[in-house]
């Protein structure tokens, strides 16, 4: 085993070319690291050593990323690429990983777009929107979002601001070809010195991002902001001491909403920190910073502020800004009904309660308050407007788009991951330039939906936190080269002000983000109201060297039985799958009707009477996901847990 001696000089002031002998390809895994190498979901996510560069026993090292980033670099030149941005958040090591990306791609000779002096972090949303907006050929974001910080990782994506489709394949072939080089009689690598005229610190479109921010949020309740401030409206973000408290300075200061102490809007846990401040960690165990979690939304200061009066609804980004999550309080009077709608609630004081959200329903609110601000607008009619969801998302946003009185609008849904969105945009994008009336898309299952000649994105939302809006006229870029319908990122900073908008309209009001919900409940007849998603772990991530190989070929070996036992369901007769599963479940378990069975993308969908499961393998992380939804929330339950626990062959 090597002694991790270290490859190459981070920040060195002069050019360096680094040799990976093969000895060291060989001894230090980079070979069998790139056997299993491929581009996920969400990228490249991995262990790393967080006091280690180049430790050989995890596989996110600067060895590998060396490699991976090489094979980017010469996959760019030879499509002609010129420009890319690189930026990133704050897990360990992200600094040296922006200055390898940079000096690497300029001795390539293509010219990089750095953050300007002095600001570190950018956030994956503003990464994607830059890329677009400063006519760039595609740039990178060295972020692991809500995972634990002791994993990396990287998302390279295109001119578009999306992350790669086709060109991910292409990553992870020619990764593998440079390490077999490597082993075989070794490889050269060349970098840049950090101040190479070629890396640029001009990477800055605030005030170009701004201004599609306020055509997305429209500015009645942008202007409800001040007025609840006005009596006293107070509301508190945790940005997890990550790259969204500078963000929300840049975007919150110019919209004219101050933050800061004994302002409408304050944060916490504001200072940069690659631990994330020890937050989500809890009785030692490490459950990363996805503010969805429980280890987060409980136990981030939420409900001693609230209790405190210091805010009246706290709000939670995750680091890179593509997540979101808020804690609210409602009259204790409520408490009742809105866990037996589905909320979650605890106890506060004698007055109040506590009740937490999870994504899919504040994308539910957040749809709702957005149709309704059109259609006072006079806006609603004008366009084509579209409510995308991915397969496992709650349909109840869709019935939100659907049960109304004057027209239902279109929904649509892609498979998990926001690159399905970004290339259902890109396509609305092509049909629109091209006059196509109606603009259509098939979806997986080959299903045709036609939009009408004017589509736009009213929201595209994905369960597990992540959301984006589209504007009514498509954005165009700095010089007017490009022009784009919608964000092909997630992008938290847009659902976080449409939230804090929500939030002060309801003070305003005096209703509680609770009444709100469940007076759309009731108004739109919303059948699919309970949700539920059972996340089963597959291996500890945080092992490392063989201890690490060894429990993840036992987690893959459970993870390709289950998925290709469900795989075995699709396309085959309902009543046939229905008699299979009642032989494997308990007695006790009761199966509705099944009416069809199909594969989603990414994982087996059961449409059942009046309720619906998936079974899908994360993208992110060593975990099989069991998602369920329907209006009976005991059906829902026990179905769900028996199908998680049923026996597979070969698990």
């Amino acid at each position: 085993m090597s002694e991790a001696s270290p490859l190459f000089h981070s920040f060195l002031e002069s050019p360096e070319t680094v040799r990976i002998d093969p000895a060291r390809a060989r001894d230090d895994g980079l070979l069998r690291w790139a056997e299993g190498f491929q581009l996920g979901t969400a990228g490249y996510r991995d262990l790393l050593d967080p006091d280690d560069l180049f430790n050989p026993e995890v596989p996110f090292n600067g060895l590998n990323v060396l490699v991976m980033l090489e094979a980017r670099a010469r996959l760019a030149v030879e499509a002609g690429l010129k420009k890319l941005h690189v930026g990133g958040e704050v897990r360990p090591h992200t600094q040296e990983m922006i200055d390898l990306a940079s000096r690497l791609y300029a001795a390539h000779d293509i010219e990089v777009h750095l953050r300007p002096a002095g600001q570190r972090t950018t956030p994956i949303w503003f990464s994607s929107f830059g890329v677009f907006y400063d006519e760039l050929d595609g740039g990178e974001n060295f972020t692991a979002s809500h995972s634990q910080s002791y994993k990396g990782g990287w998302k390279p994506m295109d001119a578009a601001g999306g992350q790669l489709m086709e060109m991910a394949g292409q990553i992870a072939d020619r990764t593998r070809d440079l390490a077999r080089e490597a082993a075989a009689s070794g490889l050269e690598i060349r970098l840049a010195a950090a101040n190479d005229p070629r890396i640029l610190r001009d990477f800055d479109p605030w005030d170009a991002y701004v201004e599609v921010l306020r055509q997305v949020v429209p500015a009645p309740l942008l202007a409800e902001i001040p007025a609840a401030a006005s009596e006293g409206f107070r509301a508190g973000f945790c940005v997890e001491g990550g790259s969204m408290g500078p963000a929300a300075h840049a975007v919150f200061g110019r919209l004219g909403i101050p933050v800061g102490e004994g302002e409408a809007v304050y944060l916490t846990h504001e200072e940069e920190s690659s631990t994330y401040h020890g937050l989500g960690i809890v009785e030692g165990v490490n459950h990363g910073v996805d503010p969805g979690k429980w280890q987060i939304y409980k136990h981030v200061g939420a409900q001693e502020q609230l209790r405190d009066g210091r805010c009246h609804v706290f709000f939670i980004w995750d680091p890179d800004g593509d997540r979101f999550n808020m804690v609210t309080t409602a009259p204790a009077r409520v408490a009742r009904a809105a866990e037996d709608a589905g909320l979650e609630v605890d106890s506060l004081d004698d007055e109040r309660c506590l009740v937490f959200f999870k994504p899919n329903q504040i994308y539910f609110l957040l749809t709702a308050l957005k149709i309704g601000a059109l259609a006072d607008a006079g806006e609603l009619g004008d366009y084509d407007w579209i409510v995308a969801t991915t397969f496992p998302t709650s349909m109840s946003i869709g019935e939100i788009a659907q049960n109304r009185p004057d027209g239902s609008l279109a929904t649509f849904r892609v498979p998990v991951g926001f690159k399905y969105f970004a290339e259902l945009v890109g396509s609305l994008e092509a049909q629109t330039a091209a006059g196509d009336d109606p603009a259509r898309a098939t979806d997986v299952t080959g299903v045709e939906s036609t939009f009408g000649a004017r589509p736009r994105l009213l929201i595209m939302a994905e369960e597990s936190g992540g959301a984006a809006m589209g504007p009514a006229e498509p954005t165009k870029s700095r010089n007017g080269v490009r022009s784009s319908l919608a964000p092909k990122e997630k992008d938290a900073m847009q659902i976080g002000a449409m939230a804090l908008c929500l939030a002060a309209r309801l003070h305003r009001g005096g209703l509680s983000f609770a009444e709100n919900y469940l007076e759309l409940l009731e108004a739109n007849d919303t059948r699919y109201r309970f949700y539920e998603r059972r996340d089963i772990t597959l291996f500890d991530e945080s092992l490392a060297g063989d201890e690490r190989v060894n429990a993840q070929a036992a987690g893959n070996r459970r993870k390709e039985a289950t998925v290709a036992y469900f795989a075995s369901l699709e396309g085959r007769d309902p009543v046939e799958v229905a008699e299979e599963l009642g032989a494997r479940l308990p007695a006790e378990v009761r199966i509705p009707p099944i009416q069809r069975i199909f594969h989603a993308g990414d994982g087996t969908f059961i449409e059942f009477e009046g309720q619906w499961f998936e079974l899908r393998a994360s993208g992110t992380d060593a975990v099989l996901r069991f998602y369920m939804e329907g209006r009976d929330r005991q059906v829902v339950a026990s179905l769900n847990e028996a199908l998680a626990r049923m026996p597979i062959p070969g698990a």
